[in-house]
């Protein structure tokens, strides 16, 4: 697939994603952690060298039966084991803050780019496809930043030791010729060549066995959300499901995108299992290949014990970090698909206001209060809603937007919003004061206070709340301020707009716009709510759309759509 190429733009994107923490406001800080890190990397590159040596001293201590040695060596392990344990300990405690304080920075950053603009709901109009942001976001970002860390910090860790140890084991080379034979060669270094080709070979093989998990992997990651949001869509949609006697389909549509996780993950698994039967017998194979070089020279008794062990471990320690890439393949493939993941969504929150401005040609300004000019709506196919419409509002004004379903009337109060980008013209509206209530107002999770002042963080005296929830008719509720539920799922379609018209008594908007906002309403509920809002709003000027005739009785005018354009304003008898 495309999106799984990994192209050079596609680099770049992801090295944008990756220095935008340690470009930020945070850098000092940042920079200073890793590089106590990476100090803590060298340290125990450098006890790891310190072992080598040990190695020698201690084989040769049991070689030549020096109970001293032997001794003297077992206290230097002590003290070498001691400092490299506080040392892994300490760098395991920063490298971790390091990764807290990076995920939290790219998550706060992608959260309020996905919400900044409106661009988690401008992305849909447009018809860009981000399936899942939530696991981006918190899934992908998670493992973006665990395995970013820990395959750099793995490649530093395999440089440096490969640099250390190649010292030591060409200098152990120095000494040993290579034997074949009978015959024994002089070649500097051969050791270190040989365990170079040694991993050369293996990583190439490696490739060719595991190239497909980097595909399937992505796919992997987009099927496992895929059946993550269902399971969410269910539980959000509880009643209607249960009403509908749903259960069946709901069941069988779940099994279904159940299915392509397991088959997909199937797939990965014969693919992981040929890695890994590989990586086991080039691991195991690797412990046997210096001794196997060497044996000639150390059967010959010009080699004691302890240098062949050095050897050896010298040997393994080159070979595991020519290797990085072999032992590290599928963490690459799986690192690979999170950043396929990861920039896409990058590009669709970064290029939202270029698509927007390519589509939309309505000139947005303040003013004192909303005067619309040459309005023109759009489908997103580019067909007419709506054309030439001019309309202005003063201060206690009601208008009534009606129209068949389908005819724009929604739509109408969307780009007005500034969320709707089919349009073209002139809105003035105040930058303060107004108010827009959809059908279904969004309620979220936590306490009731907290779900009438939305999006307020302001706080009011509890009477004052409890006096809204009794003017609403929900006066059940007056007490249950501080009670931690769902409250979408615990209210009626008619309670929430309820809760809606609380919302406007709380915050006393001078141009309100209801977009349907009593439609789960009986008819007397509706008169009585509409009542009160003019009562202690009588300056404040409502715009609705509607489609029941009780509404208009409330409102002076009415704008009637046909949905190809045309539209007619006349004036109604107010009461």
């Amino acid at each position: 697939m495309e999106q799984q190429k990994f192209t050079r733009a596609h680099i770049a994107r992801v090295w944008r994603l990756i220095y935008s923490y340690w470009t930020s406001g945070q850098w000092p800080s940042a920079w200073l952690l890793l590089l106590v890190v990476l100090s803590g990397n060298f340290a125990l590159v450098y006890m790891s060298v310190r072992f080598n040596t040990w190695y020698r001293e201690f084989y040769d201590a049991l070689q030549n039966y020096d109970a001293a040695a032997f001794w003297a060596a077992l206290a230097t392990f002590g003290i070498l084991a001691a400092v490299y344990i506080a040392i892994a300990g300490t760098r395991y405690i920063l490298r971790m803050w390091l990764r807290i304080r990076w995920r939290t920075w790219l998550t706060e950053h992608y959260q309020g780019a996905w919400l900044r603009h409106k661009a988690f709901y401008r992305l849909k109009l447009l018809g860009v496809t981000v399936d899942n942001p939530d696991q981006r976001i918190s899934d992908d970002l998670n493992s973006f930043t665990e395995q970013t860390m820990t395959l750099f910090f793995g490649l530093v860790n395999a440089v440096s030791t490969l640099l250390s140890f190649s010292v030591v084991l060409w200098g152990l080379s120095a000494t040993l010729p290579l034997t074949l034979g009978d015959t024994q060669y002089q070649i500097p270094g051969f050791l270190f060549w040989g365990a170079l080709i040694y991993a050369i070979v293996g990583t190439w093989l490696t490739h060719l066995i595991g190239r497909r998990l980097i595909p399937l992997n992505f796919q992997q990651e987009k099927v496992e959300a895929d059946y993550r949001f269902n399971l969410m869509r269910l539980r959000e949609n509880l009643e209607s499901v249960a009403l509908y006697g749903g259960e069946e389909v709901e069941d069988e549509r779940l099994r279904a995108r159940f299915r392509r996780v397991i088959d997909n993950f199937h797939r990965i698994i014969r693919t992981g299992f040929k890695v890994d039967m590989f990586n086991a017998g080039y691991s195991q194979i690797s412990v046997i290949v210096p001794y196997l070089v060497v044996a000639p020279v150390y059967f010959s008794t010009r080699m004691p014990f302890g240098q062949l062990m050095q050897i050896g471990n010298a040997f393994n320690k080159v070979q595991d970090s020519l290797s990085f890439f072999i032992d590290a393949y599928q963490s690459i493939a799986s690192w690979r698909a999170v950043t396929l993941r990861l920039t896409q969504f990058t590009e669709a929150v970064d290029h939202l206001d270029e698509r927007v401005a390519a589509i939309t040609q309505l000139r947005r300004e303040p003013a004192a209060r909303p005067v619309i000019q040459n309005l023109e709506i759009d489908r997103p196919d580019g067909m007419a809603l709506l054309r030439g419409l001019d309309l202005s509002l003063d201060r206690g004004d009601s208008l009534l937007i009606a129209g068949a379903s389908g005819t724009g009337k929604s739509t109408l109060l969307r780009t007005l919003a500034g969320v709707w980008p089919y349009a073209r013209g002139v809105v003035q509206l105040p930058g303060a004061a107004v108010l827009f209530v959809p059908q279904r107002p969004y309620l979220p999770i936590g306490t009731l206070r907290e779900a009438l002042l939305y999006p307020q963080r302001s706080t009011l005296d509890d009477a004052v709340l409890q006096q809204a929830l009794r003017d609403v008719g929900l006066e059940r509720f007056a007490e249950a301020l501080d009670t931690v539920e769902d409250w979408a799922q615990t209210l009626s379609g008619g309670e929430q707009q309820r809760i809606a018209f609380a919302r406007i008594l709380l915050r006393q908007p001078k141009w309100l716009f209801l977009d349907e906002a009593s439609s789960a309403l009986d008819e007397p509920s509706e008169l009585a709510l509409y009542r009160l809002i003019r009562q202690r709003l009588p300056d404040t000027a409502i715009v609705s759309v509607g489609h029941r005739s009780t509404l208009r009785a409330f409102h002076e005018r009415q704008l009637q759509l046909d949905g190809i354009g045309g539209w007619q304003l006349s004036a109604m008898a107010a009461v």
